[in-house]
């Protein structure tokens, strides 16, 4: 007797699980029945997801001048401020860390022992090495956020200490 009545349950159990289970999916075909799930577009929306720019880059400086940039997300022009320019001393505390104490052999500030090899090569050869790096030294001392024009700037005041 206790069989017959399990299996009467089970039976039931059963049919509620499965006649849930028919009525959800029968309330999301009804839900998503306007959405165009056609091959083509599911394509179209993956590609326009891996072409969509990460990010932006907004630069801002109180003295810079502001340049209208397009959105990608938008058609609406966004100001976007140019960098201003950061003082050689400021650009310097990032080379201290080694040209301050001769990290790695890297010459250090007013040692004109340690700069004169390196500026028998020229000038150009030293800001190459600067900007692209050299031996251990990393491209831009590995502050890639500095420009071109910033590392020849710092460059220019290091060998100043020693002409």
């Amino acid at each position: 007797m206790s069989d017959q009545k399990f299996v009467k349950t089970l039976k039931v159990v059963f049919g509620v699980l499965v006649g849930s289970t028919v009525g959800i999916l029968a309330l999301a075909n009804v839900l998503i029945s306007d959405a165009d799930y056609s091959h083509e577009t599911v394509i179209q929306e993956n590609i326009e997801d891996r072409i969509r720019p990460v990010g932006n880059v907004h630069l801002s400086g109180e003295t810079a001048m502001a340049e209208a940039v397009v959105d990608a997300e938008k058609t609406e022009p966004v100001l976007v401020a140019a960098a201003e320019e950061k003082p050689v001393e400021e650009i310097y505390q990032a080379c201290a860390v080694c040209h301050g104490s001769g990290v790695l052999n890297a010459p250090k500030l007013g040692d004109k022992a340690g700069w004169e090899p390196r500026l028998a090569k020229g000038v150009e050869q030293l800001y190459a090495n600067a900007i692209n790096g050299i031996g251990t030294m990393p491209p831009k001392g590995g502050r890639l956020d500095f420009s071109d024009e910033d590392i020849r700037r710092v460059v220019d005041y290091m060998l100043d200490s020693v002409r």
